[in-house]
């Protein structure tokens, strides 16, 4: 085995070393000893019986590695999608092949003994010069690339780099520099978790061995402050209901109802709830795939009320399978739905989220803060989590300690009050006509059968 040796330019200790054909070369020690206890660790890594899986760290770049992690690693997360766009990022600087996620049905339910569920499908596409801009935002994704310029040279650099050339410092350097550049402290965190999840990926499954071990962890982050309290109140909700008698897709507005009576999330209500969940003897929602896993949704004598008008509808356009969705409809249509109702309604600083907190408050003041039962209805693991979603307020607290009633229109919505105008829209709302509606209007619900 070759001695350390100093370079003359730099005065740092390197090494270069050659096992089972691998040639290696390390520098930047301070000292002899420091460059020859790395020496030793490594050699010893490397003839282990467990060697490192693909090429490791010395040989890999970290585009090709974070394209093989998410080939092994995205198909079973539920973020799947948001994962792979951070990921090609890195992947398009070094100008290497991106990923291309498309959902599949898996047959797993992620319990013991069964298969593990698969949400993706991963697909390569091959590098290309000129990513395709859909009309209308060419503009704005050149403002986003002069805006992240100085932290796209970071990425690049890190892309085409060898993994285990990739220091704290590096990570750190890209984190102060979204910073700099005005990105907020969720994205910043979001980005520094792919990298700190990969590392920790590569050392625990590819057994791959770092200087510096993971170097994405303990560094310096943005505080997030993300905390919302907005409360929808009655009032707002009898104007939402009013302008929501327009909408053309008959689910927007029993979407928003079931939401608003169950607490329950968007992606629960509009991807996981299928007919086979719905027992009506039971006023249950089985949840097989939530966000903290599989769970059962009490649904109040409204949300009931919601599901047995779908079940009406459904029936009305033909046979309903049992493993057929409830709700035909995306997230992204019924965002811009709710947007545009609040601008009808004159209702201003709401958020389809909102309906969640909203939710959580009501039941909370209904069950005078019964914190196990609110954890069953929202699906909260520990009190603090639920507490951020109990958006309880001092006039409240005064009200209750003075025995004051509570004031119908200021109060948090619910559908005991308005419920009959909330169905209303699905009771007189013809089928869709899908061909001739405009191009602003988003509608899944499907053509009745002849």
């Amino acid at each position: 085995m070759a001695k350390p040796y100093r370079e003359p330019a730099t005065r740092k200790w390197s090494f270069r070393l050659r096992v089972r054909g691998e040639d290696i070369y390390r520098t930047g020690f301070q000292t002899e000893a420091e460059a020859r206890k790395a020496q030793e660790a490594l050699k010893q890594s490397l003839k282990a019986p467990h060697r490192p899986a693909l090429d490791g760290p010395w040989k890999t770049t970290l585009a090709q590695a974070l394209f093989d992690y998410a080939q092994e690693r995205l198909p079973g997360l539920k973020s799947g999608e948001q994962e792979s766009r951070r990921i090609n990022r890195y992947l398009r600087l070094a100008q290497a092949p991106t990923l291309r996620l498309a959902p599949v049905q898996s047959t797993g339910t992620g319990e013991q003994g069964a298969q593990a569920i698969v949400y993706w499908s991963v697909r390569c596409e091959p590098p290309s010069e000129l990513r395709r801009i859909p009309q209308g935002l060419s503009r704005h994704r050149d403002a986003l690339s002069r805006r992240s310029e100085k932290s796209d040279r970071i990425r690049q650099r890190l892309a085409i780099s060898n993994v285990a050339d990739i220091t704290a410092h590096d990570v750190q350097s890209l984190i102060d520099a979204m910073v700099e550049e005005g990105a907020s402290a969720a994205t910043v965190r979001l980005e520094h978790a792919v990298l700190r999840q990969f590392f920790n990926y590569a050392r625990d499954t590819w057994k791959w061995k770092l200087a510096e071990g993971n170097p994405a962890t303990r560094r310096k982050l943005p505080t997030v402050d993300n905390g919302r309290d907005r409360v929808l109140t009655n009032r707002e909700w009898s104007r939402v209901c009013e302008a929501l008698e327009t909408t053309r897709n008959p689910y927007v507005p029993l979407a928003l109802a079931l939401l608003l009576e169950s607490a329950m999330r968007c992606s629960e209500a509009l991807v996981h709830v299928t007919w086979r969940d719905f027992e009506a003897e039971n006023c249950l929602l089985r949840l097989r795939s939530a966000k903290a896993g599989k769970r059962a949704v009490p649904l109040s004598p409204g949300a009931l009320e919601v599901m047995q008008q779908l079940r009406k509808h459904a029936e009305s356009l033909g046979p309903v399978s049992a493993d057929s969705r409830v709700f035909l409809l995306t997230y992204e249509a019924l965002k811009a739905a709710w947007k545009r109702a609040c601008e009808r309604a004159e209702v201003e600083g709401v958020r389809l989220h909102d309906l969640r907190h909203t939710s959580a408050t009501r039941f909370a003041l209904e069950l005078n803060g019964n914190m196990p039962v609110l954890k069953v209805i929202t699906g909260h693991k520990t009190d603090s989590q639920l507490l951020r979603y109990v958006n309880i307020k001092a006039e409240d607290v005064s009200r209750l300690l003075h025995g004051r009633p509570l004031d119908h229109d200021d109060a948090p919505a619910g559908l005991r009050v308005i419920r009959a105008e909330i169905v209303r829209p699905l009771r007189n709302a013809p089928t869709p006509d899908i061909e001739n509606m405009p191009p602003n209007v988003v509608a899944l619900s499907p053509r009745p059968r002849r």
